[in-house]
């Protein structure tokens, strides 16, 4: 090991290195003709447009009905229950938006009575709900994590 490590052999080694790199770059440019290095003709350039898939409209109202279709067992007058929030709680707004002011917290399994709904706002079903045990438990909620129950 200790005879790799002496500097008259790292020498040699950079000084041959050296000495084939600057063949190599001699030979290369030896290859070429002279009369090679220039071009004089006219390069074509063909573009050819990448197929796209049409993106597929959906008109709102289609959209509203579709949601309304998948919670269909939610209705105005009847009982629903907070579920799968991982025990976080879900938001109530004053309006039905993410940018509604929060007005209450509602608790994992806590049931309330739907009022008012639906509102289809920013991504979301938003129902209007109301606590029957507390007056001052109500707001927007989204549908997301609401389940039809049965009277509290």
């Amino acid at each position: 090991m200790k005879d790799l490590l002496n500097p008259w052999v790292i020498a040699g080694a950079v000084l041959i290195a050296s000495v084939l790199l600057a063949v190599t770059f001699l030979a290369a440019g030896s290859v070429t003709s002279p009369d090679q290095l220039t071009y004089s003709g006219e390069a074509a350039l063909t573009v050819l447009p990448v197929p796209t898939q049409k993106p597929t409209f959906v008109p709102p109202t289609l959209a509203l009905i579709a949601t309304l279709e998948t919670d269909s067992s939610i209705k105005i007058g009847g009982f629903v229950k907070i579920s799968g929030t991982e025990e976080e709680g879900l938001r109530f707004r004053r309006d039905p938006s993410l940018n509604g002011e929060i007005v209450y917290l509602g608790f994992e399994d806590e049931v309330f009575l739907v009022k008012d709904g639906p509102e289809d706002q920013d991504g979301y079903l938003w129902w209007y709900l109301e606590s029957s045990l507390n007056e001052t438990r109500f707001g927007w909620a989204v549908s997301n994590y609401l389940q039809p129950a049965q009277n509290p």
